[in-house]
């Protein structure tokens, strides 16, 4: 659904949008991308969701040159819960690890939180504005 919903905003605003869960999207075509907006949630125990496994082993390789993604612009949204302890540590890894291998941040990471009065959409409104 918020992934969905940013795909509209940014089409809205004549971006070429491609809205894909991360099991379907081929990472190794991720150098190749100039703008790449990531949502993700956090599971149990400060897990990646099982639908983001590949991608995630993809990124960790040692063999990625820590220039691989020069050139791509990207921000990341993360859907967590403030009562974990790890609230939304996939999207702080994802953020850092897309840093460490040469992207570009576009926008700082977005922090939702079901916790909320509002959900997710306390933070992805302004985020989305910005």
């Amino acid at each position: 659904e918020v992934a969905e919903r940013i795909g509209r905003e940014a089409k809205a605003r004549a971006f070429k949008v491609r809205v894909k869960c991360m099991e379907d999207y081929n990472v190794t075509e991720l150098p190749n991308e100039q703008l790449v907006i990531a949502v993700t949630s956090t599971t149990g125990q400060g897990d990646a969701p099982d639908n983001m496994r590949s991608f995630w082993s993809f990124l960790l390789r040692r063999s990625l040159p820590p220039d691989s993604l020069f050139g791509t612009v990207y921000a990341v949204f993360g859907l967590g819960d403030s009562s974990y302890a790890k609230y939304n540590a996939v999207a702080k890894r994802l953020d850092r690890r897309l840093e460490q291998l040469g992207a570009s941040r576009v926008q700082e990471i977005g922090l939702g939180d079901d916790q909320d009065r509002n959900g997710y959409d306390e933070v992805l409104d302004p985020w989305l504005a910005s």
